[in-house]
């Protein structure tokens, strides 16, 4: 069996670096500090909260809710509720009979006794369509809970956050923004992707949150550590230099590297050359070639030559006179394409004039495209 798993969540057991990220998140999460966890796809932020959550203080009541899929605020409602029971089997269930009772008086919540009576279920009303009651109930159950056990308070890691900012209907943020300052029993980790969005999100000066959020920032996990965990697996040795070729091609994003691994392994590659990795990469941006070149469709004319042009300069200045003459466009106008560009989240800027684009397979696909 392949000894390299890159499309799931890694379990707490098979973590790997970041320590000091893990020591800070954790005392942030036992101290009711309500934290913005940010970073591309793909680079851990998920698997760094369920670590977390897997060696926090028992006192503390860990929920997790993945807000990928969500749509409108009802589907927020479901998720919440959804996180809550997954999050209370051994804990909120262990006295049944007493907090059956305690819990049973929640409004907004339907209850019900497991065939065997030694334990109950529990989900949201939806007749109501009543937002604020839903979010209410789902709140004061876990107060209620926090309030009869040996629990000091609740953390809920809301991931991919960011996705809230679709929701026009209601201020969620501003709702849990008042459950925050209203409920000792309960904080926050707001975790996201498109970093821009969720900084403004929480950040901007205008926001509900602006101020009272501790920022953390997710890169690739440390380099040395990464190795030696794919080295282990595959049983072999990278050639010298080749393991920090490939972490600075894919950035260091987690799953590139696991993903490359598991293709070296599958090819019995214990031992991989410089060759051996860029051959996996240049086989990964072919496999998506479809997909890049109607994703690429989708942009518009000067979209499409920012693209290019921040492709080309590779992290360099972007407005120089030699890229500017390459995608025909005068500084002002790949200027306007690229405002464009970051504000959908789709490129991030390094410095001044200087840019990448976050999807890091597509950005070797446009560099392959010259």
């Amino acid at each position: 069996m392949n000894p390299f798993s890159f499309d799931k969540v890694t379990s707490p057991s098979q973590f790997c670096g970041r320590k000091q990220e893990l020591v800070h998140l954790i005392d942030f999460m036992e101290n009711k500090a309500n934290v913005m966890l940010y970073g591309d796809r793909r680079y851990g932020k998920t698997s760094l909260i369920r670590k977390a959550f897997s060696e926090i203080s028992e006192t503390v009541l860990p929920i997790y809710v993945d807000l990928y899929s969500i749509v409108d605020e009802m589907d927020f409602a479901y998720e919440l509720y959804v996180a809550v029971e997954k999050a209370t089997p051994k804990t909120l269930r262990s006295e049944t009979g007493k907090l059956l009772k305690i819990l049973s008086s929640v409004k907004g919540v339907e209850f019900k006794p497991t065939s065997t009576g030694d334990s109950f279920t529990f989900k949201p009303s939806f007749e109501s369509k009543d937002f604020d009651k839903l979010l209410s109930s789902a709140i004061e159950l876990i107060e209620q809970y926090c309030q009869h056990s040996k629990c000091t308070h609740a953390v809920i890691a809301f991931d991919e956050f960011q996705q809230i900012a679709e929701i026009s209907k209601v201020k969620i943020d501003a709702k849990l923004r008042t459950i925050a300052q209203m409920n000792p029993n309960v904080s926050f980790v707001f975790s996201g992707s498109k970093k821009s969005i969720l900084r403004k999100l929480l950040n901007g000066i205008k926001q509900p949150w602006h101020g009272m959020t501790t920022p953390m920032s997710i890169k690739g996990v440390e380099i040395e550590l990464l190795k030696d965990y794919c080295e282990q697996r595959l049983g072999g040795k990278f050639e010298t230099d080749t393991f920090e070729w490939l972490y600075k091609t894919v950035r260091g994003q987690t799953r590139l590297i696991l993903l490359s691994c598991y293709r070296l392994y599958s090819d019995k590659i214990i031992n991989p050359e410089l060759t051996h990795c860029k051959n996996v990469i240049d086989d990964l941006v072919i496999a998506f070639d479809d997909e890049f070149r109607d994703k690429f469709i989708g942009y518009s004319p000067r979209q499409k030559k920012a693209l290019k042009a921040i492709a080309y300069s590779k992290n360099k200045n972007v407005f120089t006179a030699n890229t500017l003459s390459k995608v025909n466009l005068t500084k002002q106008a790949l200027n306007q394409a690229i405002t464009a560009l970051n504000n959908a989240d789709e490129i991030t800027k390094l410095a001044s004039g200087s840019y990448q684009i976050n999807n890091i397979l597509f950005s070797l696909w446009l560099e392959s495209t010259k």
